[in-house]
Parts: C-alpha cells; sequence; structure tokens
C-alpha cells in the first residue's frame, strides 16, 4: 500500500471525473450575511476539533457550503478532497481517524449526487466495514461506542438507497437493520429526531423486504411503523419531518397489496394515504407522495379495466403537476393519452 500522501488520495481521485481545480466558492461582500451564513454553519455543521489547520477548516467550511447553502455536489467534493489532502500531508490524523470517516462518507454521499453511484458505494462499502464486521456486529473503530452508532447510520443513510437501486435488497436489509439496532442502542433513543430515524430505518427494511418479494415481513413492519406515527402527537397545523410520513407507509402497503394481487386492499391504502397528504398545502414531501398516489390509482384502475375511473386519476394527477411540479408530467400525459386512444378505438 502506497503509504504516501498522493497513494492514500489515490481511490478517491480516480473514482469520478473531478473539476480540474478547487473552485466556486460563493464570495460574500456583505459583511453581515457572510457572518450570519458562518454562523449557520458553525451551529449546524459544526467542522471537528481535532482538524486545527486553519487552511483545511476553511476548506471543510467551503464543502458546507457547497453541500448545504449553494448546492454543488461536484465542487464540496473537491473541497472535502484538497482538505484530505491537507490532513493527509500534515499527518495529524490518519485514514481510520472519526474526522477522515466522516469527511470519506460526505464525500461518497456528494460522489452519489453528481450520478457517480458505483465509486459512491464502493466508499461507503469500505466506511461500512471499519464499522460493522461481516457477521453485522458493530465493532472497534473510533474513541466511543457513541460515535460508532452515530456513524452506522450516517454510512447506512448513504449506502441503503444505493443498494435499492442497483437491486442489492438482501444486502440493503441486512444495512437497515443494523442502522436500526444502532439508532435504538444510542443515547437519547427516545427523542423525537431519534424515533423518526428509527421509524425511518423500519420503513426503509419495509420497502426492501418488498423489494425482494417478502411481502409478509414488508406488510408486518410497514403496519407496525403506521401504528407508531399514529400514536405520536402530531402538533396541529406543525410541519415537521414526520409531515405524510404516514402517507408514505400508506402507500407503500398500497404497493404491497398490489404486487399480492389484492386490488381492493390497494386501493384502499392508496386513497387513506391520498387523503392524509390533502391535509397539508404546499409541503413537498406531501406533494411528492400525493404525486405517487395518483400514480399509483391511475395504474391500479387501469389494470382493472376501470377507464373512466383511470382518466381522472391522471387528471388529477397532470393538475397537481402543473399546481405543484411534482410527479412525472410527461408520463401521466402520455399515459391518459394512450388510454383515451384506445378507448376511442374500442368505440368504433
Amino acid at each position: 500500500m502506497d503509504n504516501t500522501t498522493r497513494g492514500k488520495l489515490q481511490p478517491y481521485m480516480g473514482m469520478i471525473k473531478l473539476l480540474s481545480t478547487v473552485s466556486g466558492l460563493v464570495v460574500v461582500s456583505v459583511g453581515g450575511l457572510y457572518i450570519y451564513i458562518n454562523h449557520y454553519l458553525d451551529k449546524n455543521y459544526p467542522i471537528r476539533p481535532e482538524i486545527t489547520s486553519k487552511a483545511t477548516r476553511k476548506l471543510l467550511r467551503g464543502a458546507a457550503l457547497r453541500e448545504h447553502i449553494a448546492p454543488d455536489p461536484q465542487i464540496a467534493y473537491m473541497f472535502m478532497l484538497s482538505a484530505l489532502e491537507q490532513i493527509y500531508s500534515d499527518g495529524d490524523l490518519d485514514e481510520s481517524s472519526e474526522a477522515v470517516q466522516e469527511i470519506i462518507v460526505r464525500m461518497a454521499h456528494a460522489a452519489a449526487q453528481i450520478g457517480e453511484q458505483k465509486p459512491a458505494k464502493q466508499m461507503l462499502e469500505t466506511a461500512w466495514d471499519k464499522v460493522v464486521d461481516s457477521d453485522g456486529r458493530i465493532h472497534g473503530l473510533g474513541d466511543s461506542e457513541s460515535w460508532r452508532m452515530q456513524h452506522v447510520c450516517r454510512v447506512a443513510d448513504a449506502l441503503g438507497p444505493l443498494l435499492m437501486d442497483c437491486g442489492e435488497y438482501k444486502t440493503a436489509i441486512r444495512t437497515y437493520g443494523t442502522a436500526l439496532q444502532a439508532a435504538r442502542t444510542m443515547q437519547n433513543n427516545d427523542s423525537d429526531d431519534l424515533l423518526l430515524k428509527q421509524a425511518n430505518y423500519v420503513t426503509s427494511l419495509g420497502e426492501a423486504f418488498a423489494m425482494d418479494k417478502d411481502y409478509e415481513s414488508a406488510r408486518t413492519l410497514l403496519s407496525s411503523v403506521l401504528m407508531d406515527i399514529k400514536k405520536r402527537e402530531q402538533p396541529k397545523n406543525v410541519v415537521d419531518k414526520w409531515t405524510c410520513l404516514d402517507a408514505v407507509v400508506m402507500l407503500d402497503l398500497a404497493q404491497v397489496e398490489r404486487q399480492q394481487g389484492n386490488v381492493e386492499k390497494s386501493q384502499q391504502w392508496a386513497e387513506t394515504g391520498l387523503q392524509e397528504t390533502k391535509k397539508w398545502k404546499r409541503v413537498g414531501a406531501c406533494d411528492n407522495c400525493q404525486a405517487h398516489l395518483l400514480s399509483h390509482l391511475a395504474h391500479l384502475s387501469e389494470s382493472q379495466n376501470n377507464v373512466k375511473e383511470a382518466l381522472g386519476y391522471y387528471s388529477l394527477a397532470i393538475k397537481h403537476f402543473q399546481d405543484t411540479g411534482t410527479g412525472n408530467m410527461e408520463q401521466m400525459d402520455t399515459a391518459s393519452r394512450q388510454l383515451k386512444q384506445r378507448l376511442l378505438e374500442s368505440t368504433k
């Protein structure tokens, strides 16, 4: 293994198409706004104290800016790659340090955002192996158990969707299962944020089991998380990260029932989920879920040769896109026109 700075960086340099130089940091000339942005980044995305180099901290601040305020994942990746080069040159931290591992996970997330799923997945799998053994046990990297649990969740949040996208459903199940275990082990695991994280992992597990065609496990998990969501007291008229999660789970249940040929149950879940989304106007998560539910109901009706009902749902889906910008307008419009054409031909 090449232990030089360049050698350590090689896995992250050759993986994706990179800009030739670090550039694109937004220069803010208004002093007050600059101070506000710095304060916001310090509060929400702090740089670890063991990173002491001013140059490195500046690079990581630039990365955070390009991750969260003026998003550009390719530039963010370059900032982090340069920060990693500086860290290795200084020799203060090695690759197994908590600070470096956190940067690598952020780099992998940025790589996935620019469409480089394969190298992102490789980076995350390497990071995963450093904290989870082949039997799924969380082990020794890092100075504290608390950090290990948080890092398992951090890696799973980025790795899980990539595993689902490439059809590795059983690995996704193991990944989300380990992350759920970690979230339940953390201190203050009954805090609202951790309860939400646990609910999201159970939902993701249900989706992974469904894609793996284990519909009974999927239904059990999704039904249980829906009950937990319903038990939670939702503040009236307050939008938070829980908003419309119940509708997302209902969509998942609708899809599970459809896969098993239970059309009536599928329609019931989808219609109930649709009513939940309609309670919230101009909420991104709800708008997106509503688009998927309308599409599901349209396809479900069409599959049952209920043409008028299907056309009604397609029409609602198109109007929803026009109102909110969510959904696949072209797909819905094409499906609607094709169905109208079939209807016209059948009446000749």
